[in-house]
């Protein structure tokens, strides 16, 4: 789930609630899912299952409240335990604009077997050709489950993900959008070289390095990943691209032996580390209070050709340190489709934060207001995602005035922001949090939803889709400006959408592309200069 490998994880579920029809956490996961994907009568039937088996668990009571409140008109889903259920609970968590017909499959299946049992079956194609077009999605959806029933999941997978694709194209072409550009393109940019992704953790990649893998690969590059490098050991990459390599301190090793090899090294860094304090959530996982990462750290900064960043002021901080710095900013993909699903419509404003135990403090600096706001507006309700902790600041408040959402898979982050009406950034103004990317606010663009925020930096310089708080004074006054004016949320989430276009993956790729054109050119006449030396 984790690699957004939907269909595979649904499947394996579905079978295990066969066998084992009580085990807790597939039935919770499950429920999750239905609740993602907007059906909250289908997920609230199978949290009442779990809560049965677990009936003083307070999360699973909490989960029931939330899908009460999206619960649709109708009949719910049965339990995804049949490949049909999980087909389509698939179409809804991808914003298919509907079901595959089961008319149309068992049509397809007969003009199928009619085809290849033809003693000419190329002129009963041509014949067919406008009958096939349109039952094209039916005849995919028929292979798919084939595949699934002759053990074959990665057909299956590569079959939907197409599947997907020519849904898109067909909604594309309905709504006028312009469609992606085809690797081959010749304004697509393109690197003619082997690119190794350097990670420290291979099951757990950051969204910007997963982005940034997908985005090279529809350029049309040859991207591997690994989690060490050995000499001698398969082909030998033209650049390396390395993430927060500190944070697993053996990379020194492989780092040093590509160093060695005259292989150029990108190291991109999603945060700064020399500021990020003690308090915050990833510090003993990522910081550098450990003398281990502090010396991998320093090491990595050593060997790299080109330091990448996502922020500004995170560049001008590395200036004193490295020779090449290069702000390549955070994007969104529009291949996640719940970027463009349609939320589902309610009777409440939802002001939302965002944040971890690190950023309790920031969010206690705006508490008041938002009491004040929710007190004053009977229908606003706080919403906060990822910290429990946060969710009891607001214990005053009557329980339907407030609502928790769970952290999710980055694939999923875009339901969690379709929750929201308003979405809150306060920030301290300390070195850290100056030093942050813009990345939340074009999340909150890429949605459609308005924001309120602090002057850091990258926000200043973003600017689009929402409002500047410039003191802690002026955060209710903008709070309440954006609660009572409906037409002023919508115009700001608008600027906010057209504006994140140009930080939709396909356009960072190119930025992306021509970093490592320019370090490999380098490499190139670093050789070639090296080389004239030798002669001479």
């Amino acid at each position: 789930m984790n690699e957004n490998r939907l269909a595979e994880a649904l499947d394996i579920f579905s079978k295990i609630l066969v066998d084992y029809p009580d085990d807790l956490e597939t039935l919770l996961i499950l429920a999750n899912i239905y609740l993602a994907s907007g059906d909250g009568k289908t997920a609230k039937n199978i949290y009442l299952r779990a809560q049965k088996v677990d009936p003083d668990n307070k999360t699973i009571d909490r989960q029931i409240i939330m899908a009460e409140e999206i619960a649709e008109n109708g009949l719910a889903e049965p339990t995804p335990t049949d490949f049909p259920a999980v087909t389509r609970l698939l179409q809804r968590l991808t914003g298919k604009s509907k079901a595959i017909d089961e008319n149309d499959i068992m049509r397809a299946a007969y003009l199928l077997d009619k085809i290849i049992n033809s003693e000419s079956p190329a002129e009963l194609v041509s014949i067919h050709l406008d009958e096939i077009d349109e039952l094209l999605p039916a005849l995919i959806e028929l292979n798919i489950r084939q595949a699934h029933a002759d053990g074959h999941p990665e057909l299956a997978e590569s079959l939907r993900e197409l599947q997907f694709n020519i849904d898109y194209q067909l909604d594309a072409k309905d709504d006028g959008r312009s469609l992606p550009e085809l690797p081959g393109d010749l304004n697509q940019p393109h690197f003619d070289g082997n690119i190794l992704l350097l990670l420290p953790d291979l099951e757990k990649k950051s969204n910007r390095m997963t982005l940034l893998k997908a985005t090279l690969e529809s350029c049309g590059c040859r991207v591997s990943e690994k989690d060490q490098y050995v000499s001698g050991r398969g082909a030998k990459p033209d650049v390396v691209i390395t993430s927060n390599p500190h944070t697993n301190p053996a990379l020194a090793e492989s780092l040093s032996a590509l160093s060695a090899a005259g292989i150029p090294i990108i190291l991109d860094l999603d945060t700064d580390f020399e500021k990020q304090p003690i308090s915050h959530h990833e510090y003993n996982t990522k910081g550098l209070g450990i003398q281990t990462r502090s010396n991998a750290y320093n090491s990595a900064l050593s060997l790299a050709s080109m330091v990448s960043v996502p922020s500004e002021m995170h560049a001008v901080s590395l200036k004193t340190l490295v020779d090449r710095v290069s702000v390549i900013p955070d994007g969104w993909s529009r291949q996640n489709k719940l970027w463009n699903k349609n939320a589902h419509p309610r009777s409440t404003i939802n002001i939302g934060w965002v944040g971890t135990s690190g950023q309790l403090e920031d969010l206690v600096l705006i508490r008041r207001f938002i009491i004040r706001i929710i007190r004053e507006f009977p229908d606003t309700r706080i919403v906060v995602i990822g910290n429990p902790q946060a969710y009891r600041l607001f214990e005053s408040l009557p329980e339907n005035r407030r609502m928790y959402l769970p952290v999710v898979a980055n694939e999923e982050f875009p339901y969690l922001l379709s929750q929201l009406d308003i979405l809150l950034v306060p920030l301290r103004n300390l070195p850290y949090n100056l030093s942050l990317p813009d990345t939340i606010l074009v999340e909150a663009g890429a949605r459609g939803i308005p924001w309120v925020a602090s002057p850091i930096p990258s926000f200043r310089h973003w600017s689009n889709g929402g409002i500047i708080s410039e003191s802690v004074d002026e955060w209710h006054l903008n709070l309440r400006h954006l609660v009572m004016d409906r037409e002023l949320r919508q115009n700001l989430g608008q600027a906010g959408k057209s504006a994140a276009k140009s930080r939709e993956m396909d356009q960072l790729g190119r930025l992306w592309i021509e970093m490592l054109s320019q370090v490999s050119n380098a490499k190139t006449f670093l050789l070639q200069n090296t080389e004239d030396l030798k002669v001479y």
